[in-house]
């Protein structure tokens, strides 16, 4: 456990910041639901993006002065190199859930990343944000997709004639789907093959590795009870799946895949319509489609179909913006290379 101590000295409403490294306190959970955390400020969060060589979970959170809770929290993720110099690099996947506002959180983070060994850098990321960290307008690095609660029948009016024409053609297809899947290796072949026809037609870099790794992974986030797969088939057999993560109020589109079958079906329409509508029924505030690059609206972006899929789906486009901390430029030039030699040899 660290105490970092006043986090905002001289500044009203003076909080104190605290990061535990590990395991998250026993009433993190609890913490999060108070602040209207999502589920990527969540325990088991930490614990699935830590689940590798040399990774660890950060749990930061801010208090007042004499509170025992906390007004505001946040995940992040420790990369340590490997090797005699230490050299460490954090990557957060959301900004803080609950107070200070995230732009201030930023100032207390990076007071943080000063006094501690090693650390080089920190990747301040957007995911399931109303913008990100930056109070100031900057160009956007990506684009999330939101989706408004609402009816079944309100969801099918809001979307364009593709989409809806798109669920037509699952129904008439016999495809049937499965509202909370213990099927996570099926799915993984599914989303694996996704990716490989992805690289072979738009060149995504993306690559699945250890298969049976991530369906573990995802099976650990799907009994903690913060993961669902929605998983359509076609006479039993799985054709098209889709996976959100979900805590406290919120859910968030996190992976996706479909089969020859599952394309031609317009199954993946047909999930997405199914999950918007159950979670909207189960009254969940947020209902994050994902997002794609920045650059997504543009006709020859590579993830165009994407953006226009999500688009038609009635979903919201919202620009969301990354922002890269950088205390100790050459420990960051170390873990840069590093990177980079990894990401050759997985070529």
């Amino acid at each position: 456990m660290t105490t970092a101590g006043p986090a905002s000295r001289g500044q009203p409403g003076v909080l104190a910041l605290e990061v535990v490294r590990g395991a998250a306190p026993a009433d993190w959970d609890r913490c999060v639901q108070a602040v209207g955390g999502g589920p990527f400020h969540c325990a088991a969060w930490g614990r699935y993006r830590a689940a590798a060589a040399h990774k660890h979970s950060l749990f930061f959170a801010w208090s007042e002065p004499g509170s025992p809770l906390p007004v505001s929290v946040a995940v992040g993720i420790e990369t340590a190199l490997p090797g005699p110099l230490v050299a460490r690099s954090i990557h957060f996947d959301a900004p803080p859930a609950g107070q200070p506002a995230p732009a201030r959180a930023a100032g207390d983070i990076r007071r943080w990343m000063r006094n501690e060994r090693g650390v080089a850098d920190a990747c301040l990321g957007s995911l399931d944000s109303d913008g990100g960290w930056e109070q100031r307008r900057e160009p956007a690095t990506r684009i999330e997709f939101h989706v408004e609660p609402a009816s079944e029948d309100e969801l099918l009016s809001r979307m364009r004639t593709l989409a809806r024409r798109s669920i037509r053609r699952a129904v008439r297809a016999g495809i049937t789907i499965d509202e909370d899947s213990p099927r996570l290796p099926e799915f993984v072949e599914l989303y694996g093959a996704t990716l490989r026809r992805l690289h072979r037609v738009k060149g995504v870099a993306t690559t699945l590795g250890d298969a049976e790794r991530l369906t573990q992974r995802l099976t650990s986030l799907r009994d903690a009870g913060v993961a669902r797969l929605f998983l359509a088939s076609a006479s039993e057999v799985p054709v098209a799946g889709c996976l959100f993560t979900a805590f406290g109020s919120r859910s968030f589109y996190l992976l996706g895949g479909a089969s020859e079958a599952g394309r031609q079906t317009g199954a993946t329409a047909a999930i997405l319509h199914r999950a918007m509508s159950r979670f909207s029924a189960e009254g969940y505030q947020r209902i994050s489609l994902g997002g794609v690059s920045a650059g997504a609206h543009e006709a020859d972006a590579a993830d165009h179909g994407l953006y226009a899929f999500k688009l038609g789906l009635g979903a919201v486009p919202h620009p969301c913006r990354d922002v890269s901390v950088v205390v100790r430029p050459a420990r960051r030039r170390l873990v840069t290379a590093a990177r980079a030699a990894r990401s050759s040899l997985l070529a």
